[in-house]
């Protein structure tokens, strides 16, 4: 049997046998899809258009892709190809963008920062000490699921050659569209590190959770000279200490870097300590329906302004909703009451707000646009997120006895856009004091490492840290479970 595979103006014939699972196939021969839930049906983002011999939509097709299931749309996971057929496939492309943040830089030469997050890779070059142009790209590795544990299980089942050659080709696809370097700064967590050094990271994923290096490490990657700030434990790597080089050495602070992991790092006085607790990638903006990355297009913010507004990434029609944008209208919907305390959306008749509001409710959910909704699975993914952070936080402080200074800094993609109201009016942190918006830190921490002086003080103060598990002891459980409702 013979599957035609388009992606943009390339084709590509693929040897089947009768039966064989699309997806699958599509992973075996080198083509990879967003399917953070690893095949299992669950997140609906392995999308694919049928050209020929479309198959018969199932219920939960229906349901995800309604209009689209007419135009041949399917989800590749759910079929298995039993006649030749055709299918045609979005490239996971390079989106270039305008990333600020202050450069530190011993020479005039071209070097390149990279930050490679579980759900999205960034990156930034840097020529005469100016940031020149900036990009980011879906991790292929998503196609094995959505976190870093899915990633080392599909590692252990044989994969692990696959993940690290398609991480490194993302790297050089990233060199290739700007300009290659004299150097590169590469930021990452322990797992996306050893894929990319070629290391396996099985250790992490197993008691008592050791990264297969710790420490800073200089190497090369297609003749480049590359240097990895520290790594400090299984869960806390050089996307985590290269933020070091932003914060302040003479006042107490905590740092929270959100991604799929949510990492702290927490300074009182002369002390650092560190923890990571899972988090899942809702706030990437890929395990919720409608979700998307930071595109054109992607709503980061909603308002209401006699009516209900949302903002998109340049000013494009709306394509889906970003983290940032997920936050917004959580925080909106609380506001007005649409969203109780347990996370439930309420049927209209029990809300009481205008009713440009309430009549955007709906049976999918909340009516954002005119096909994009924020549903009850998209709450409680969140739900997800926030209970894992302030859980965590918590027990941190609990085990080492302080209490929370009067600075937070925030790192994540996400928080560019976000106020201070909105983080609180979600539920994403309760805080009295002065939350700072860092943005990617792990990519603007890695700008500044082209500095000799810089990257001393980024190794002297990772020597000082004190990694504190918490995510396996047993009040987290508990605290997670409190920490749910609003």
């Amino acid at each position: 049997m013979k599957l035609t595979v388009k992606i943009k103006d390339q084709i590509k014939q693929i040897q089947l046998n009768k039966g064989d699972n699309l997806l699958k196939i599509l992973h075996s021969n080198g083509i990879f899809i967003n399917a953070y839930c690893g095949g299992k049906g669950i997140c609906k983002k392995c999308i694919v258009r049928f050209l020929e011999n479309t198959p018969e939509p199932l219920k939960i097709e229906k349901e995800a892709l309604a209009d689209k299931i007419e135009e041949g749309y399917r989800l590749a996971c759910l079929h298995n190809i039993e006649k030749d057929a055709t299918v045609e496939i979005e490239a996971l492309k390079p989106i270039f963008s305008d990333f600020l943040a202050n450069v530190c830089c011993d020479d005039d030469k071209t070097h390149i920062a990279i930050d490679i997050g579980t759900t999205t890779i960034a990156a930034a070059m840097v020529e005469n000490k100016k940031i020149t142009n900036s990009i980011s790209l879906l991790n292929p590795q998503i196609a094995f699921g959505g976190d870093v544990i899915s990633r080392i299980a599909s590692s252990n089942e044989g994969n692990f050659n696959t993940l690290s050659s398609i991480l490194k080709d993302s790297i050089n696809d990233i060199i290739s569209s700007l300009k290659k370097p004299s150097s590169m700064v590469i930021c990452a967590n322990p797992t996306m590190l050893s894929f990319f050094l070629g290391l396996n990271p099985k250790s992490i994923g197993e008691y008592p959770y050791t990264p297969p290096f710790k420490g800073s490490l200089t190497t090369q990657f297609s003749d480049i000279d590359i240097y990895i700030p520290p790594v400090i434990g299984a869960f806390v790597g050089s996307d985590i200490t290269s933020a070091l080089s932003l914060l302040p050495e003479n006042e107490d602070f905590l740092f929270i870097d959100i991604g799929t992991n949510c990492e702290f790092i927490l300074k009182i006085k002369d002390n650092y300590f560190s923890s990571s607790v899972p988090a899942g990638p809702a706030l990437e903006g890929t395990n919720i329906d409608y979700g998307s990355i930071a595109q054109n297009g992607a709503i980061y913010k909603v308002s209401f302004e006699n009516g209900i507004k949302v903002y998109t990434i340049n000013n494009k029609k709306p394509t889906g909703i970003t983290g940032s944008g997920l936050i917004s209208v959580i925080a909106l919907l609380r506001k007005f009451g649409i969203i109780d305390k347990t996370g439930r959306l309420v049927e209209p008749w029990e809300a009481e707000a205008p009713f440009s509001i309430i009549n955007r409710i709906k049976g999918k959910g909340f009516l954002l646009t005119d096909d994009i909704y924020l549903t009850q699975n998209s709450i409680r993914n969140f739900q997800l997120v926030k209970a894992s952070l302030n859980a965590g936080l918590e027990l941190l402080l609990k085990k080492i006895g302080q209490k929370l200074p009067n600075k937070i800094f925030i790192g994540g993609g996400f928080s560019k856009s976000l106020s201070r109201d909105e983080i609180i009016n979600s539920g994403l942190l309760s805080f009295e004091g002065e939350f700072v918006m860092l943005q990617n830190s792990s990519l603007a921490g890695g700008l500044r490492l082209f500095c000799l002086k810089e990257r001393e003080k980024v190794e002297r103060l990772s020597k000082k840290i004190k990694y504190i598990e918490i995510a396996n002891e047993a009040d987290f459980e508990r605290l997670y479970i409190k920490k749910m409702d609003f």
